[in-house]
C-alpha cells in the first residue's frame, strides 16, 4: 500500500485539505468530477482553488481542471457560455461584421 505522502499530492497539501476533507468533498460531488461525470480511476481528482483567495471550489479531473482557466470567473464563463452557443454567436458576428463593413 502507497504511504499517506504519496496518496496525498503536495499540492492538495499545500491548498490545506486533508485526506478526510477531500474524502468528503468527493462524497459531496457525487463521487465524481464536479464538471463532468468522470469518477477517479486511478489517479485523485484536482483540488480546484480560486487563485486570488485560495479557496478550494471542488475536485475536477484532469480533462476538466486543465480546461478551466486560473483566471476564470462567473462573468468569465457567463461569456463564454454565450459565445458557444450558435445562435447567439451568429447574431453577435452579423452584427460586428456589418459594423465593420459599414
Amino acid at each position: 500500500m502507497a504511504s499517506k505522502a504519496r496518496r496525498t499530492p503536495k499540492r492538495a497539501k499545500a491548498l490545506g485539505i486533508t485526506d478526510e476533507a477531500y474524502t468528503a468533498l468527493l462524497e459531496a460531488q457525487g463521487g465524481h468530477c464536479a464538471l463532468c461525470p468522470n469518477v477517479p480511476k486511478t489517479r485523485r481528482l484536482h483540488v480546484d482553488h480560486d487563485h486570488k483567495t485560495g479557496e478550494i471550489r471542488g475536485l475536477l479531473c484532469y480533462r476538466c481542471n486543465r480546461a478551466l482557466p486560473h483566471y476564470v470567473t462567473a462573468e468569465w464563463l457567463e461569456r463564454a457560455r454565450e459565445y458557444v452557443r450558435p445562435a447567439e454567436r451568429s447574431r453577435a458576428r452579423e452584427a460586428f461584421l456589418a459594423r465593420v463593413i459599414a
